[in-house]
C-alpha cells in the first residue's frame, strides 16, 4: 500500500451516490474483522495466520453493545464508497465525514422506517465501542496498532411539523487505521446489490472470501477448516460443514459452489489424509459477468 495520503479538510460532506455498487477493502471482505452473529457476541475474535516470514494477528474485542457485525459494516461500506469517489473526481476528502442517514440505509439496501434509524443508532454504537488490535497495517509500516472503528459519531436531529424529533443527519470521525484503507489501499472490489438481499451473517462472509479469492479465475478451493478460521465463527467444524452445506444448496449470487473430498489440481500427499478433509469449490456463476476489481488511480 502507498503511504501517500491526499490533502485533508476539516470536514467531508458526502453527496447522493450515483455508483451502482458499494465497493469493500480486500482484507475487510476476507479476514474476521465482524461478528456475522444477529444475536450480541461478547466473546473476542482472534485470528492468525503466517504469510511468508510474517506473523499476521487480529484480536477484536466487544465493547458494552458486543462485536460490531458484518450488518453494521454496511455503514463503513458506504463511507468508503463516498470517500473513493471523492478521490476519483480529485474532491478533498477528511476522516470527519457527515452524510444523511436517508441516504446510507437506501444505498445499502435498508428500509427507511422508525426502528431502522434505531437500528442505525445501535450500528454506530458498536462500531465505536468495538476496540480491534491488529499488525495488518494500512501503509508500509510495520506496527502493531489498537483502535475503535469510528472515534466519535454525532447524530444530528430535525423537528417535524408536527413537533416530533426526528434523526437527520450524521457525523462521524472515522479511525487513522480505517482512513488510511480508505485512501491508501488502491483496491477496492465492487459488492452486488443482491449481497444485501442476504440474510445470514455466514452468507455475507462467505461472499467477501470468494468475491475477493476468486477474481477471474474460472475455479478456486479452500478447505472448509480454514474457511471456518476466516470466517470467524464460533461453532465447531462439524456444524460448520453443516451449514456451509445448507449454504451451497441455497446458492450465492455470482458463484457456483461445490463441497468435496477430491480437490482438483492439489498434489495429494496421503489418501487417507485427503479423503477426511472438505474442500469447497469456486467458479464464476455462468451468464453472471464478474465485477472488476475498482482501482483508484
Amino acid at each position: 500500500m502507498s503511504a501517500l495520503r491526499p490533502k485533508q479538510i476539516e470536514l467531508f460532506v458526502a453527496q447522493q451516490l450515483e455508483v451502482v455498487s458499494l465497493r469493500d477493502d480486500i482484507d475487510i471482505m476476507s479476514l474476521p474483522f465482524f461478528s456475522i452473529e444477529k444475536t450480541p457476541r461478547h466473546d473476542p475474535i482472534e485470528f492468525e495466520r503466517t504469510i511468508g516470514d510474517r506473523r499476521q494477528y487480529i484480536r477484536v474485542s466487544p465493547g458494552e453493545y458486543g462485536l460490531a457485525t458484518i450488518w453494521d459494516n454496511d455503514i463503513i461500506l458506504y463511507l468508503r464508497t463516498q470517500i473513493i469517489e471523492a478521490l476519483n473526481r480529485d474532491r478533498e476528502v477528511s476522516k470527519k465525514i457527515s452524510f444523511h442517514i436517508h441516504d446510507c440505509l437506501v444505498a445499502t439496501g435498508r428500509r427507511t422506517g422508525g426502528r431502522e434509524y434505531e437500528l442505525f443508532k445501535e450500528a454506530l454504537t458498536r462500531l465505536k465501542t468495538t476496540t480491534v488490535l491488529t499488525n495488518i497495517s494500512t501503509s508500509e509500516e510495520i506496527a502493531d496498532e489498537g483502535f475503535g472503528w469510528l472515534e466519535s459519531f454525532k447524530i444530528k436531529r430535525r423537528r417535524t411539523a408536527g413537533g416530533a424529533e426526528v434523526m437527520a443527519s450524521c457525523e462521524v470521525v472515522v479511525s487513522d487505521w480505517l482512513f488510511g484503507l480508505f485512501v491508501n489501499s488502491r483496491r477496492s472490489l465492487a459488492i452486488d446489490s443482491a449481497y444485501f438481499d442476504l440474510q445470514g451473517g455466514l452468507e455475507r462472509k462467505l461472499y467477501g472470501i470468494l468475491r475477493k479469492h476468486l477474481g477471474q479465475q474460472p475455479i478456486w478451493q479452500i478447505g472448509v477448516d480454514t474457511l471456518k478460521d476466516l470466517c470467524g465463527v464460533r461453532r465447531d467444524l462439524r456444524r460448520f460443514t453443516y451449514d456451509l452445506k445448507k449454504i451451497v444448496e441455497r446458492g450465492l449470487p455470482g458463484f457456483e459452489l461445490e463441497i468435496t473430498k477430491s480437490p482438483r489440481n492439489l498434489r495429494v500427499i496421503s489418501q487417507d489424509r485427503t479423503s477426511k478433509r472438505a474442500y469447497l469449490v469456486v467458479r464464476p456463476a455462468a451468464r453472471t459477468p464478474a465485477l472488476e476489481a475498482s482501482v483508484r488511480p
